[in-house]
């Protein structure tokens, strides 16, 4: 498994929070690459200590830091972390035997958002492919938002749980809802996907209950109540989007609020 290089990356901006703890969490991989968008806490001194490679771009969109940040690193093994997520005790050993037994194949890992300070115990939990070699891997750089990495290689599941802090309270996840449901109704918008009045009325229900139920959100009580409710509010508020752009577009130009 020696023969088995790995390099991490990942973008950031003011992520000193939690940095620590990931970049810890990387501890054996053989490179840190962080492409660093302009932060003013103390993230780039973080790095620093962790050894890892600092690389400064101004923000391009998810995808295309992504793929500038993929682009930078040394080794053919590739591990993709946000600066808010965190891997489990033992897991690079476990990622390092798997890439060693499946040389020809991606690997997804499952992700626990917190919430409230809390893991969400008993939800149903989704798979990212968050391991994959370089050669046989490409972000799509037109998304806006919930950017895909495309892999020409079939994908294992692996039994890792890593840690998400980026919807662990309220505020934050409200925050983060709006500005992607708003990158969202862009990237629809420029793809030729108008508004739908049909979808404005009925896609916050049906999202909360799919999140609810079927995502089993209500195994971890009033904290699932809420975070199905704000989860279902993105779907929501990107159709509101799409619909404020067609109404403003609408107006004069004299009627257009000012900034």
């Amino acid at each position: 498994m020696n023969d088995v290089r790995i390099s991490a990356y990942l973008i950031t901006l003011n992520e000193g929070e939690h940095l620590d703890e990931v970049l810890a969490s990387l501890g054996g991989v053989d490179e840190i690459v962080i492409m660093d968008s302009g932060s003013t806490d103390n993230t780039l001194a973080i790095a620093h200590q962790h050894g890892a490679r600092v690389i400064h771009q101004p923000w391009l969109g998810f995808a295309r830091q992504k793929a500038k940040a993929m682009e930078a690193c040394s080794h053919e093994w590739l591990i993709n972390l946000d600066g808010d997520e965190v891997l489990p005790a033992g897991a690079i050993d476990s990622i390092r035997q798997a890439i060693h037994e499946h040389p020809n194949h991606c690997f997804a890992i499952k992700r626990d958002d917190l919430f409230m300070g809390a893991p969400m115990t008993g939800r149903r939990m989704r798979y990212f492919k968050r391991i994959y070699p370089k050669s046989q891997s490409k972000w799509r750089e037109t998304d806006l938002v919930h950017e895909h990495i495309d892999i020409k290689l079939p994908c294992i599941n692996l039994p890792i749980v890593f840690k998400h802090y980026g919807y662990d309270t309220i505020d934050k996840m409200l925050l983060k809802m709006n500005q992607y449901a708003k990158l969202k109704a862009e990237q629809r918008r420029q793809k030729g996907r108008p508004f739908s009045i049909a979808r404005l009325l009925v896609i916050f229900p049906l999202a909360f209950l799919k999140v609810y139920l079927l995502n089993r959100h209500i195994a971890c009580g009033w904290r699932g109540f809420i975070r199905a409710w704000i989860q279902a509010s993105y779907f929501f508020l990107t159709e509101a989007h799409l619909y404020q752009q067609a109404y403003m577009s609408k107006l004069p130009s004299d009627d257009h609020p000012t900034k």
